[in-house]
C-alpha cells in the first residue's frame, strides 16, 4: 500500500492526538512516583536497620491493596478528563470532583504509611531524616529560583 499524502496526514494526526492524550496522563503517573521516591529517598536516610526494613516493607505491602484499589480508580477518570479536554475543551463537574475525592484519599493513605514507618525510628534517625528533608527542601527552593531568574522578562 502506497502513502499518499492525505494518508500520512491522517497517520500524523493519529499519532498527535494519541501523544497529546497520553502527556497529561504519563504526567500524572510521573507525580506519583515521584513521591514514592521521596520517601524511599528519606527512609535511606534514616539507615534503616534490618528490623525495621522488615517492618517497613510489612507496612507498604499491608497498604498496597489500597494504593491498587485507589489508582485503579483515579486512572479510568482522568482520561476521561483528558479525553473530555481534548475533544470538547471542557470537563464535567462531577468527574473532577470524583477525582479530588480519590486525591484526598490518596493523600491519607499516604500519611498514613508515612506515619506508621515514622514510629519505627528512634530519635536519632527521626532528626536524620529531618535535617535531610531540610537539605532537600533548601535545594528545592533554590532551584525554583533559580529557574524563575531564568524566565522572567529581561529589563528595557
Amino acid at each position: 500500500m502506497m502513502l499518499d499524502k492525505r494518508n500520512i496526514g491522517l497517520l500524523i494526526g493519529i499519532v498527535l492526538g494519541v501523544g497529546l492524550i497520553a502527556f497529561p496522563v504519563r504526567a500524572q503517573q510521573m507525580q506519583h512516583h515521584g513521591r514514592r521516591g521521596s520517601l524511599s529517598l528519606l527512609m535511606r536516610a534514616a539507615q534503616l536497620t534490618p528490623d525495621q526494613k522488615t517492618q517497613a516493607r510489612s507496612i507498604l505491602q499491608a497498604n498496597r491493596s489500597t494504593f491498587r484499589d485507589i489508582f485503579s480508580q483515579l486512572s479510568p477518570l482522568r482520561q476521561k478528563v483528558n479525553g473530555q479536554l481534548f475533544s470538547t475543551g471542557t470537563v464535567d463537574p462531577t468527574l473532577l470532583s470524583q477525582i479530588n475525592s480519590l486525591q484526598g484519599q490518596l493523600e491519607q493513605a499516604r500519611l498514613n504509611v508515612f506515619q506508621q514507618v515514622w514510629q519505627l525510628l528512634n530519635s536519632a534517625q527521626q532528626s536524620q531524616v529531618a535535617s535531610v528533608y531540610s537539605q532537600l527542601q533548601a535545594s528545592n527552593a533554590q532551584r525554583r529560583s533559580l529557574w524563575q531568574s531564568l524566565h522572567q522578562t529581561p529589563a528595557r
